[in-house]
């Protein structure tokens, strides 16, 4: 054997000899249907060429060793179209502490804290879905919590200046009754 029937690549070994890539009829069924098994056709050694395996045809056909497509400036780019963005979700934490600490009647606060404590983690997680549905809910216990603990002590406020009011009213009327003299022909 010369040096050059020896391939380089298995240390010496007999190279296999070449053969030309085999046309659609030389292959079984014609050839439609199967390709080479192994790598890429161009890095395929001529003793990987002799198996057959079936073809892929699932979509989309895309070479995962194609190049990436490249800006000008070198960089891989991907161009996505998207409606106009959204605010991220409100998680009302705060509004929920000051709930929790001042106006926790019924528990409303807490709830509403532990809601927003939730949506904080979805915010994080990258759920921003359930992270704005969570923000709501927190935002609705904030609410209830506030008019629970405001909306009484006012109206009990207001009834107290009305009651003051009409019982003031009440004492300058009465005052002149208690206030008139009794003579004793008054009594016969």
């Amino acid at each position: 054997m010369g040096a050059s029937q020896l391939d380089p690549r298995i240390g010496g070994a007999p190279a296999a000899p070449h053969r030309p890539p085999a046309s659609a009829g030389d292959q079984p069924g014609g050839g439609e249907g199967y390709k080479r098994r192994g790598a890429h056709p161009r890095s395929r050694s001529p003793s990987e060429e002799t198996a057959l395996e079936p073809m892929d045809t699932s979509y989309p056909r895309e070479d995962p060793r194609a190049p990436t497509p490249r800006k000008a400036d070198g960089n891989a780019h991907t161009a996505l179209t998207l409606g106009a963005p959204r605010p991220p979700p409100r998680d009302h934490l705060i509004w929920s502490v000051f709930s929790t600490l001042y106006l926790n009647l019924c528990c409303l606060g807490f709830l509403a804290l532990a809601y927003s404590i939730k949506a904080r983690d979805q915010k994080v997680a990258g759920d921003l879905e359930a992270a704005r549905r969570l923000g709501s809910k927190a935002k609705c216990y904030n609410i209830l919590a506030t008019m629970w603990a405001l909306v009484p002590p006012v109206l009990l406020l207001v009834l107290l200046v009305t009651g003051a009011l009409h019982l003031s009213r009440l004492a300058k009327g009465s005052a002149a009754f208690f206030s008139t003299k009794f003579d004793d022909a008054d009594y016969d």
